[in-house]
């Protein structure tokens, strides 16, 4: 009778592990299912949340490729929850660049057509002004040409669906705007008194 005892208590956590594995393999598959509906927008826009919640499932895994079945069942089960916070963080992330590229987009290529005029105006004057160097003339040239390429990589990237690639691009052309607008500043004949 003791030696059916002693065998039933080696036994009992075996069964305990047992009938928790099953669960602990649904919330796992629940977990990642969730988390493959929320990939490619959430590893585009938080990346960092992201990867907490991929290294939160990669946890559960370790715990139940261990053996650790309960400890698999409790990292795992908030994971699907998890994982539409995430989503709603990427969504929210996009729309907020969508409509900096929405502003980008209209205001931009007006500004290049208007830098263009501007040189073109300045390059087809019969008498520049003297700061006007053919250096600092040359210097504008590149960097309107600088700036369609650039502007045209930023449009290429949001057309390929590269948001984040097309506000890098647009803004290097605001920069590069900038710059040119400092240049004009310092070639302009200083007002008469």
């Amino acid at each position: 009778m003791r030696r059916l005892l002693v065998l039933g208590l080696m036994v009992l956590p075996l069964l305990a592990a047992g009938c928790s594995k099953g669960p602990a393999e649904a919330a796992l598959k629940a977990a990642d299912e969730a988390i493959a509906k929320v990939a490619p927008d959430a590893e585009k826009f938080v990346p960092e949340q992201f990867k907490t919640l991929t290294d939160a499932a990669a946890a559960a895994k370790a715990s139940f490729d261990k053996g650790d079945y309960a400890a698999a069942l409790a990292a795992a089960k908030d994971l699907p929850t998890k994982a539409t916070e995430v989503m709603t963080a990427a969504t929210a992330k996009k729309e907020e660049l969508m409509g900096q590229w929405n502003v980008m987009s209209k205001d931009m290529p007006i500004l290049v057509a208007d830098w263009q005029k501007r040189f073109d105006e300045l390059v087809a004057s019969k008498k520049l002004p003297k700061t006007a160097t053919p250096e600092r003339v040359e210097e504008l040239k590149a960097k309107l040409a600088e700036v369609n390429t650039t502007w045209t990589k930023a449009t290429d990237a949001f057309n390929a669906g590269d948001l984040k690639g097309a506000l890098e691009n647009g803004n290097s052309v605001k920069a590069a705007v900038d710059w040119m607008q400092a240049a004009w500043d310092a070639i302009q004949p200083a007002p008469k008194k």
